[in-house]
């Protein structure tokens, strides 16, 4: 099977962390605050991740230039145009793209709503001209506090037209789900979908209670389910969707080694896993690369691909009919 060309779903992709580096060069040339990096090799160094590193702390401090990109309305519009267009380069149809409007906002003052609208102008010019079905997930940072949080609500409810989802991302183990149950409240009443950012750096206790306390449909990674038995059985159970993204977690020390990714451990044992990408940009990554990944290193056959994108067509947040649309027109190879 010829992965490049065959047709993909990504569940986990921040747009924050899909950002081509030419472009974060010509956004600061334009706003007047040039990089000293006048070319893509140049800035790598400094605005991407390419091998593992200590924690997902230290990677999350590679965010900066790439935060600091989202200069005005504009520069949102292009960042999500883009991104977009680079689905579409990877053949993936079907995809969610997630961010953090205080994260984003912060560093220029940008004010929210007319971020949302630029990237929306972006996401929707460019699903258009190439055929890639977007849902768009509002992100908590959890560091931001819980004003921030309840900030992010407030934004999800004003934006529920456009909105599939709501997340909750950064580091866990000082934020457990416990600490969010009467924040996400009025989500839930809204009926948007939940997925959280657990058991990616915290142990299985986190996605356990991701689960039990907040009722989270997806896991955002949830490597560590696999490390106790009951968790497993539990997000088995309850139908749980883990958004796996083995180069990240490989990149942020979730796992030591590639090979002891636990997707396909997981999908053996009932588990709902999907593959993602996280973050192609700061990874150097795209879809199919994650997907030759699992081929390769984790052992999958071409029935374990088909299985992980039946369950991410499955567990997206866009609209049945999209979904069924989506995939008569480009899923055939599932059969």
């Amino acid at each position: 099977m010829d992965l490049k060309t065959t047709a993909k779903v990504d569940l986990h992709r921040h747009l924050e962390g899909a950002i081509r580096l030419q472009t974060l060069i010509d956004l600061y040339r334009d706003a007047g605050e040039p990089l000293p990096e006048s070319t893509p090799e140049e800035l790598s160094t400094r605005a991407q991740v390419l091998k593992p590193m200590k924690s997902l702390e230290e990677v999350l401090a590679r965010f900066e230039i790439a935060q600091r990109a989202f200069f005005d309305p504009d520069a949102a519009e292009r960042i999500a145009y883009e991104a977009v267009e680079d689905l579409a380069l990877d053949d993936v149809r079907l995809a969610e793209l997630r961010f953090s409007p205080e994260f984003l906002c912060e560093p220029h003052g940008l004010d929210w709503d007319d971020a949302m609208a630029g990237i929306v102008r972006g996401v929707e010019r460019a699903s258009r001209e190439h055929d890639v079905a977007v849902g768009l997930i509002a992100i908590v940072s959890r560091n931001y506090g819980m004003a921030s949080a309840e900030r992010t609500v407030d934004f999800a409810l004003r934006h529920l037209d456009r909105l599939v989802g709501f997340d909750l991302a950064g580091d866990e183990r000082p934020y457990p789900p416990s600490m969010y149950v009467d924040v996400l409240e009025p989500i839930v009443k809204a009926g948007l979908s939940l997925t959280v950012h657990y058991g990616e750096s915290g142990g299985p206790q986190f996605p356990r209670e991701a689960i039990e306390a907040l009722g989270a449909l997806r896991l955002g990674h949830g490597v560590s389910v696999a490390w106790d038995p009951e968790v497993t059985a539990l997000a088995r159970e309850r139908g749980t969707t883990l958004e796996m993204c083995p180069t990240s977690n490989h990149r942020t020390n979730a796992v030591a080694k590639i090979g002891d990714h636990p997707a396909r451990r997981l999908l053996d044992e009932g588990v709902r896993v999907t593959i993602n990408t996280d973050n192609p940009g700061l990874f150097a990554i795209d879809l199919t690369h994650e997907l030759e990944v699992c081929r390769n290193d984790l052992g999958f056959r071409d029935d374990d691909l088909r299985r992980v994108t039946e369950n991410a067509i499955d567990a997206s947040f866009v609209d049945d009919a999209t979904k069924a649309d989506v995939r008569r027109r480009h899923f055939g190879w599932l059969g």
